[in-house]
């Protein structure tokens, strides 16, 4: 064949795109595995990190501070009080015991400026104040937006009240001044970034409250709905041969 030809350059090129996709497809099936430990090993870790522990071996800790955790429907009903069925679940909470005290743990969900923005909120033993935060995000622009994940901006909702009287409240942002403000409830918008701020504290307050059902149930077994067991029939004696 002449490799000087239109004919062999098609042919080549369609040889070694096939070549290189099947090459990347084995790959990636390869590591897929790999892949999705590190992203559960990554959960694990911001779970613990939202309430306070900071960890070098996330298995074993994740396994030795969480003591429960619960799966929740789209309604907010218990559908599981089994730790490795919540881990999978969409809505969960994570009971973890430290240092003596119950914490309970929640995943958070919203959108940024840009793309999606998600974490974890850690509650107190009242499930009402948050003693801890993990933010990450997808899209947000570095050095605004991406500020959400530093760790000093995060440190702002530690002790915030979501809830006073029986009426939920949430957090709020202000540019400036919150302590002063709102010591409560405020926290200081980032820098030059206030679509990102307004989008925290919509993730914050809309995934905290979905809770709420859920808060109320402490100090008690959670209700799980189970379907009702079916009686086998009762022989007519009046109907049996003697």
């Amino acid at each position: 064949m002449n490799t000087q030809s239109n004919v062999y350059t098609v042919v080549y090129s369609a040889i070694m795109v096939v070549v290189v996709a099947a090459a990347l497809t084995l790959v990636s099936v390869g590591l897929k595995d790999r892949q999705v430990a590190n992203e559960e090993n990554e959960k694990r870790g911001n779970i613990l990190k939202a309430a306070g522990i900071e960890s070098t071996d996330v298995a074993a800790d994740f396994d030795k501070y969480v003591i429960g955790g619960y799966a929740l429907d789209a309604e907010g009903k218990v559908t599981s009080e089994d730790k490795a069925v919540a881990f999978k679940a969409d809505k969960a909470v994570f009971k973890i015991n430290k240092d003596g005290d119950n914490l309970f743990v929640v995943p958070l969900s919203g959108n940024g400026l840009w793309d999606k923005i998600w974490g974890f909120a850690a509650l107190k033993s009242d499930f009402n104040t948050i003693s801890g935060v993990v933010f990450d995000h997808k899209g947000e622009t570095p050095g605004l937006g991406a500020e959400m994940t530093n760790p000093t901006w995060q440190a702002q909702f530690v002790g915030k009240v979501m809830s006073e009287n029986g009426e939920f409240k949430g957090v709020k942002i202000y540019k400036s001044n919150a302590a002063t403000l709102d010591p409560k409830h405020g926290v200081d918008a980032i820098t030059g970034s206030t679509m990102t701020s307004n989008g925290v504290e919509a993730m914050v307050n809309n995934s905290i409250k979905f809770y709420e059902a859920f808060k109320n149930t402490l100090g008690q077994t959670p209700a799980i709905e189970e379907a009702p067991i079916k009686e086998s029939p009762v022989a007519d004696s009046t109907n049996v041969n003697e």
